[in-house]
């Protein structure tokens, strides 16, 4: 949009044989073009650098969750095998 709206008066501007206006519009709408790519530039950063957080975050989450799983497993197993042997 930033490009459209100041090409529209530019070509208004050019039907009208004001080169000058003309000149002016195609500034803006290029300037705002720029700063579009270079804030689009920043937030696709940003989103790769969350996303690895992210990642690592659950990645850590689910190493311990299975962890804590292993641990709770190993210690049923054991206190089957001790009822086991207490009832031979």
């Amino acid at each position: 949009m930033g490009t459209l709206i100041p090409m529209e008066l530019g070509l208004a501007a050019l039907g009208s044989g004001d080169v000058t206006a003309l000149a002016q519009a195609i500034i803006v709408a290029f300037d705002t073009t720029v700063v579009g790519i270079g804030s689009g530039a920043v937030a696709y950063l940003t989103s790769k650098i969350r996303r690895r957080w992210y990642d690592n975050y659950l990645s850590n989450l689910d190493a311990l969750s299975d962890a804590i799983l292993e641990n709770k497993n190993h210690m049923k197993d054991n206190i089957i095998a001790s009822e086991t042997i207490e009832n031979e």
